[in-house]
């Protein structure tokens, strides 16, 4: 039985109002995840050396930053709607379409859209160095980076105008873009990881290589969450659902923990990393001496002490008591420990 003070509004224009107001409350969920990687990614960097910890603290809290500022914009813009501006021509519903260009809202796009580019530029750089800078795999994804800073300041810009009062055509080219990228980026990621997978077991053995080519390490270094919810959007905003709206506030908590949580990998040793330590033309994996040890191209972050940092090191299997260092030129020569 519906109950006598029930809304008579449209159900379309309720499911849209709902939508809204429901996203802020899922974006706080986020936030609070948010809050918490945050603050464990800032106590291990400020754990490095001072000449490394500079660079990752002032990437991780300006996506903590852009974070909080969406967050906030959204929670007040909201309010207008509900609270302060109540009395608005058409009601919320109206106010929600039709101030598209309020500041608070240009801030909290333009908070967004400054993730996504820190988020996007993260996940590019690993590409690049994971495919070893090869300019026939990183171009494609750089252009289309390129593209999207393009695209997301245009229509930043479009949205501010104060003749502007809703979303225009540009805005699905830029979706399209910022949801593509990610999951590009995120493929090739993963393709490189599980192309390595049997060889770095193989060096490592199964449960030492977990920490590389487990499911958790190709969750994170290929920021699949953000890629899952990316597929999601995409396929909402391209139908039109206005259940979209439940999910673009949180999108933007998820992107900026994603690539939290790689630095997190990076400077805790685990991430991945590669450099051809062999040179010429030879096999990925080669044994230089029977007894020596096997040497591999792949190169992981390892960690010394309390201090991490990326080191150009070989992955070696010697015998006890020994160590085999991998020079330059390629050549290897056996220490006793």
């Amino acid at each position: 039985m519906s109950s006598p003070y029930a809304t008579q509004e449209d159900p379309t224009v309720l499911w849209f109002e709902q939508s809204t107001f429901v996203s802020t409350h899922l974006s706080s969920v986020g936030y609070g995840i948010h809050l918490t990687v945050f603050v464990v990614v800032t106590y291990h960097i400020l754990k490095l050396k001072p000449r490394l910890w500079i660079f990752w603290l002032v990437f991780n809290t300006s996506l903590f930053a852009f974070g909080t500022i969406n967050l906030a914009c959204s929670i007040r813009y909201n309010e207008n709607a509900w609270v302060t501006q109540r009395e608005y021509p058409g009601g919320p519903f109206s106010y929600l379409i039709e101030q598209q260009n309020h500041p608070v809202l240009t801030l909290g796009n333009s908070a967004s859209i400054l993730a996504s580019f820190w988020a996007d530029g993260l996940m590019l750089q690993r590409v690049m160095v994971l495919y070893h800078y090869k300019w026939w795999v990183v171009l494609p994804p750089i252009l289309f980076y390129i593209g999207c800073v393009v695209l997301s300041i245009l229509t930043t810009v479009q949205l501010a105008l104060p003749t502007q009062t809703s979303w225009t055509p540009l805005s699905l080219p830029v979706w399209i873009v910022l949801m593509i990228l990610p999951m590009w980026l995120s493929a090739l990621i993963v393709g490189r990881i599980l192309w390595h997978k049997k060889e770095v077991e193989s060096v490592m053995g199964k449960e030492e290589a977990k920490v590389y080519t487990g499911i958790a390490a190709i969750i994170v270094e290929s920021a699949l969450p953000f890629t899952i919810i990316s597929i999601i959007l995409l396929g909402l905003f391209g139908n039109e659902d206005v259940a979209q709206n439940l999910f673009v506030s949180l999108m933007v908590q998820i992107e900026c923990i994603a690539p939290e949580m790689i630095i997190l990998r990076v400077i805790r040793g685990r991430a991945w990393s590669t450099r051809t330590l062999q040179r010429g033309k030879k096999n990925d994996v080669e044994d230089p001496e029977p007894s020596s040890g096997i040497v591999s191209r792949i190169e992981f972050a390892v960690r010394r002490d309390r201090n991490s940092e990326l080191l150009s090191t070989g992955l070696s299997s010697t015998t006890p008591g020994q160590s085999t260092s991998v020079f330059d030129d390629g050549s290897t020569r056996n220490s006793r420990n």
